[in-house]
């Protein structure tokens, strides 16, 4: 195995070769954290990832039958079928991303609105935060075969946007997204997190950014419970989550603290509302500095609950071990409750995306997690999205990294990413 990656960094005109010891991702054995590994890797590449020259045009219609690149999926899950990538663009640093489809594509979700599905994601030339980036939007009338683009939403122009998800209120479809500053930093620090939202009444034509938090605070999924919006919002230096609540969707009220230790890293907070109407909150932690990156230690996600119809007070019972659930979306089929995240492959640097099943007792816990299995997946993956379709069928959106590269997930942060689509068979889940 090589023990250093090479890349190229185009710096003033001129290409640096720069290299990335793979062996030292292991924090205790490199004698430094990757918190320190992470930030070396992704400001050698700031300046690359920062384009100048306009772009071309993101073409107008993706066909999910066809795809748009040739990546095979390989052998699939035998509960998902149809995988392809709908969405790649050029591995080209200098394109205009605030205009093209670039070569880092994530951040994906879906939904139902006027009798159509709408697709959502996010365009940059990597995660690296920066103003060079875009949201795409896209919608199918035929149940999913194909999406025509309708929006594209540039991101401010000092600012970053990222982690787009829907949400839908009356008549009008809303978008909620994350705008940062553009620096460089562990645990979401000193990025001053605006949460903001767009609407519209067509899909075509979209309201301006406008906040819907307080600085500092960033909103997950937004979900509609008895005619109330609810959001958990993580706090800049990935400190404490806090549940927000509202009864437009526009004006959000702050609300109870679901969990608020520091030390354990406390970011993207998934909510499940229950029969019963109790509120399961699952806790990504990152852990300490030498967790964070899960290669190694402790992965956990937390439970936590409370009773409605407040939802004043939460508790939090369990500690979910072995999975720590990255970028999770949570969905019902029947009574059933699943999870798409990101999985963890310690001890190798790489990841993947799973569908988790949670049983157990789903009224309080303790909660128990069955892997179904990956969805095609490597690098830099997963933040999916989920809608059903006519044919009780869940069509699921995610990223990821090149499959028969299979990278580390640090190098496939800011290499080029595709945008995947997939169909969910649950009758094979048994």
């Amino acid at each position: 195995m090589l023990a250093t990656v090479f890349y190229d960094v185009k710096l003033y005109g001129r290409v640096a070769r720069r290299g990335v010891n793979v062996r030292r991702m292991r924090a205790k054995q490199a004698g430094v954290s990757a918190v320190v590994l992470a930030s070396v890797v992704l400001s050698s590449l700031a300046v690359a990832c920062h384009a100048s020259s306009e772009g071309t045009s993101a073409p107008s219609t993706i066909d999910v039958a066809g795809g748009v690149d040739p990546e095979n999926a390989g052998p699939l899950a035998p509960w998902l079928s149809d995988a392809r990538v709908v969405v790649a663009g050029p591995d080209d640093t200098s394109l205009d991303c605030r205009t093209a489809i670039c070569r880092h594509n994530e951040n994906t979700d879906l939904t139902t609105w006027n009798g159509a599905l709408w697709f959502v994601h996010r365009t940059s030339n990597s995660q690296v935060l920066g103003p060079n980036s875009a949201l795409h939007v896209y919608k199918s009338t035929d149940d999913g075969a194909t999406f025509t683009r309708t929006a594209r939403i540039p991101a401010p122009p000092d600012r970053d946007v990222r982690d787009p998800h829907f949400y839908v209120v009356g008549n009008r479809l809303f978008v909620k997204a994350l705008t940062r500053l553009p620096v460089l930093s562990a645990r979401d620090s000193n990025v001053d997190t605006v949460t903001v939202e767009m609407h519209s009444d067509d899909g075509v034509a979209w309201s301006s950014f406008a906040p819907i938090a307080a600085s500092k605070q960033s909103f997950w999924r937004i979900k509609e419970h008895a005619g109330t919006y609810f959001s958990a919002s993580y706090a800049d230096g990935d400190a404490s989550v806090t549940l927000f609540t509202s009864a437009d969707g526009a004006s959000w009220t702050k609300g109870a603290s679901i969990f608020d230790v520091a030390k354990d890293g406390p970011l993207e907070t998934e909510l499940t509302f229950m029969p019963s109407g109790k509120l399961l909150a699952l806790v990504r932690v990152d852990g300490t500095d030498a967790e964070m990156m899960g290669d190694e230690g402790r992965l956990r996600t937390i439970a936590c609950w409370a009773d409605p119809p407040t939802y004043s007070k939460f508790t939090c019972p369990q500690e979910i071990l072995g999975e720590r659930f990255d970028g999770p979306v949570s969905f019902f089929v029947g009574s059933r409750v699943f999870v798409i995240a990101r999985k963890h492959l310690q001890g190798t640097g790489r990841k993947r995306m799973s569908l988790f099943e949670l049983g157990g007792n789903l009224e309080g816990g303790p909660l128990t997690v069955k892997d179904w299995g990956n969805f095609p997946s490597a690098g830099d993956t997963s933040y999916a999205g989920v809608v059903m379709k006519a044919d009780g069928r869940a069509l699921v959106s995610w990223y990821s990294g090149q499959l028969a590269k299979d990278e580390p997930w640090i190098l496939g942060m800011i290499d080029p990413t595709n945008i995947w689509q997939g169909e969910i068979d649950f009758s094979k889940l048994q």
